[in-house]
């Protein structure tokens, strides 16, 4: 039994000016795979891939790796760059079948010029190529804006169920098993898609406790207590892109009962429907979050303290209140310069703020390629004073002047083997820059855009996070697993920026229309 696998992986934020051209798919280690690369690079992770494989493995089949390419969220995938991925792929997958299956891994909201529903051509495509007999499995980050077309064109489509994302392996697994029962005979799965009009704010996605947490836990249910029931998923949907399918759905699988399928995604998403207040509240401003911040920190906590997130792929609960639950850093939540959903990773507005407020004990990353070379030219140990950030566009701030000195240069790749957002191990900043502030901040500077989704991110950096009094992490749920372990609380900020919480700041132009929270839609239909 042979089944290939491929895939394109990408989170497009439709108001970023900077373009997913092919030259940014090709930058970082894995960005772009072939064959066996493939299983290098993501066999031994907690990724999708990784569960792809370990089925292969369980069950017995051939998986076979084609292609994979993937880059961090940016703007809009060029036309240059969706045909070059995808022909490369679609020609191995004609010529190297015939094929019992296909496992795709793709994002799920990804966007190109040709294509604003991408992952809905790609999925139609592949069906073109090997035909309406063989089975289509897919896998998808539960920020997907999915459409009925890749419910169309597949026969299972399955989402994480967690964010921060500790569980792709698993659900991974779960879609390859599925497909591979399906060749086998043994089930007949049957799809179907509810698409509420309705999104939740980014801000409020964090599964680990309300309003999603409920949301979640009745969506297994609703799997695990009937045995027609193959998979349900919940999809919270990324609210950044501009497009039609842009919101929250449901997906209910269940072996040959078309009806089944539909009653449970619509219940499930009825009961959403009434919290949608609370998928729509607003958090803290940058001012109002440090304030808190001020009045939370004491110290940091002793060794040995930490609570650690899970590795079984459950969903990250708030840590356990203990007598040193106060103790820790503050960790800020930037919002509008959330890395993962496709911002700049160079935004100031916290930092301008905090150096406003005078405080000190106070971490971040920036994205500044020209203040690396210009810290690099000086050397180690030696002192600078440079304009750091906001040099991408004019929506994440001015550059901040700074003075210091250069404790460390590394060359930016590390591993991490801690439980993380996504189950990635290898991560590359670049050549980036540790600069200790003569105002008492500790400032890392890459030459990368990069997530703040591991410890280890600091820790190759001689830094001990731990011991400072606040740390921006630039996201709002993927940082979590990494720092909800050391953190004495964590402040989620609405600050400004491509993927704002404040959604009015934005001008949509191809969502549907009325779409809560912007219009009151009349919903369920009568």
């Amino acid at each position: 039994m042979r089944i290939a696998l491929l895939g394109i992986s990408h989170e497009t934020n439709t108001f970023s000016v900077t373009p997913a051209t092919y030259e940014e798919f090709e930058k970082g280690k894995g960005h772009i795979v072939r064959g066996n690369e493939i299983f290098e690079q993501f066999g031994d992770t907690n990724y999708t891939i990784g569960g792809y494989l370990e089925a292969a493995k369980d069950s017995g089949f051939e998986l076979v790796p084609l292609m994979f390419a993937r880059t961090g969220p940016i703007g809009t995938i060029t036309k240059d760059a969706y045909d070059r991925l995808s022909s490369e792929m679609f020609t191995m997958l004609e010529n190297q079948g015939p094929w019992d299956g296909v496992l795709i891994s793709n994002h799920g909201a990804a966007v190109s010029e040709e294509f604003p529903d991408m992952d809905g051509e790609f999925t139609r495509k592949t069906r073109e190529i090997v035909g309406p007999k063989v089975p289509v499995g897919i896998t998808f980050d539960q920020h997907a804006n999915i459409s009925k077309e890749t419910i169309k064109n597949t026969n299972v489509c399955i989402v994480w169920r967690t964010t921060p994302h500790l569980d792709c392996k698993v659900r991974g697994y779960k879609c390859a098993s599925l497909i591979y029962k399906t060749i086998k005979c043994e089930i007949n799965p049957t799809q179907f898609i509810e698409m509420p009009p309705m999104l939740v704010n980014i801000v409020k996605q964090y599964t680990g406790q309300e309003p999603m947490k409920s949301l979640v836990d009745e969506c297994v249910e609703a799997d695990e207590n009937n045995d027609e029931v193959l998979d349900t998923s919940i999809v919270e949907g990324y609210p950044y892109a501009d497009v039609e399918e842009m919101g929250m759905s449901w997906i209910t699988i269940t072996d040959n009962n078309s009806e089944l399928a539909e009653k449970i995604s619509k219940d499930l998403a009825y009961k959403a429907w009434n919290k949608r207040g609370d998928l729509n509240r607003p958090v803290p401003s940058i001012r109002e979050a440090l304030v808190e911040a001020q009045k939370i920190y004491v110290g940091p906590k002793p060794e040995g303290e930490e609570n650690y997130v899970p590795s079984d792929g459950s969903a990250l609960q708030e840590p356990e209140k203990t007598e040193h639950s106060h103790l820790g850093p503050v960790v800020l939540m930037d919002a509008g310069d959330n890395v993962g959903g496709g911002s700049t990773a160079d935004s100031t507005h916290i930092l301008k703020v905090a150096d406003e407020m005078k405080i000190e004990g106070f971490l971040q990353t920036l994205y500044d390629p020209e203040s690396v070379k210009t810290c690099v030219n000086a050397g180690e140990g030696a002192e600078v004073t440079i304009d750091v950030g906001g040099k991408t566009d004019n929506m994440h701030g001015e550059p901040i002047t700074i003075t210091g000195t250069v404790k460390k240069i590394h060359h930016g790749k590390y591993e991490e083997h801690r439980p993380s957002h996504g189950g990635f191990r290898f991560h590359d900043d670049g050549l980036r820059v540790r600069l200790d502030t003569n105002d008492g901040k500790t400032i890392i500077l890459t030459s990368l855009r990069t997530h703040n989704k591991t410890r280890e991110q600091l820790y190759s950096m001689g830094i001990k996070p731990e011991n400072y009094k606040v740390i921006v992490a630039k996201g709002v749920s993927s940082p979590r697993p990494a720092y909800q372990p050391i953190a004495s609380e964590i402040i989620v900020v609405n600050s400004a920026g491509v993927t704002s919480a404040d959604l009015s700041t934005f001008e949509y132009k191809n969502i549907r229309v009325p779409l809560y929270p912007f219009q009151e839609p009349d919903y369920p239909p009568k």
